[in-house]
């Protein structure tokens, strides 16, 4: 069965596998411009897994992780917001542990001549789920790990350059990462095709883009 991967805005990530649902970095419901009511109710109480990169409010709230939040659901996240979120499974860069029979490695994000995010706050995620591995970096540079990250099918990458790498820099993310597809995130006001121009020389990559709220089969 094809996984589904569905674009919520910024960072926010829906992945459906094997009947089994992941939320990354889900969104407040202030920054969800582009996501109709019924794209909402439809998410409501189904996730195995809730994966929070980092505390910055639009990256989550306590408001949506409850909505999200079913009787089983396990949710993770670094130390500032896990504190804030009854029964949440804390984790740092380096850490792997197993939810719902979804394996979840935390891995370095950070900025590296930027002010809003430092080393050790937050962290990026690598993903093993139906024998696919998907990386959502978080709010990052390009930075050294990503070189040492293994295999990867699926590379969420922000591209917004204000608080993260810019596009050009999430192009040489993506040629050091080598995934099977890339998939550009928080972009603010940069055009998500830019990432797909700067990749299109690289044969061994795919380009993704996704409108908010629309799923996406992946074979």
């Amino acid at each position: 069965m094809p996984a589904k991967i569905t674009w919520l805005g910024n960072a926010w990530f829906s992945v459906v596998e094997d009947e089994k649902r992941i939320h990354f970095d889900p969104l407040p419901e202030k920054y969800r411009k582009d996501l109709g009511l019924s794209v909402i109710a439809g998410l409501k109480g189904t996730a195995d897994v809730i994966l929070i990169s980092h505390s910055h409010g639009d990256h989550w709230d306590r408001a949506t992780v409850d909505m999200l939040r079913g009787p089983r659901t396990v949710v993770i996240a670094p130390h500032k917001p896990a504190g804030s979120i009854p029964g949440a499974r804390e984790i740092e860069a380096g850490q792997s542990l197993e939810a719902n029979g979804i394996a979840v490695r935390a891995v370095p994000a950070y900025n590296l001549r930027k002010i809003y995010h430092r080393r050790g706050k937050g962290v990026g995620y690598v993903v093993e789920i139906g024998g696919r591995t998907i990386y959502h970096a978080g709010d990052t540079d390009l930075i050294p790990e990503m070189s040492s990250l293994g295999r990867i099918d699926i590379a969420l990458l922000p591209i917004g350059g204000k608080y993260t790498m810019d596009v050009k820099e999430a192009a040489e993310a993506a040629k050091t990462i080598a995934p099977r597809i890339v998939i550009p995130m928080h972009n603010l006001d940069t055009e998500v095709s830019e990432m797909a121009r700067l990749l299109e020389g690289e044969r061994s990559i795919r380009t993704v883009l996704l409108e908010p709220g629309r799923p996406f089969a992946i074979d």
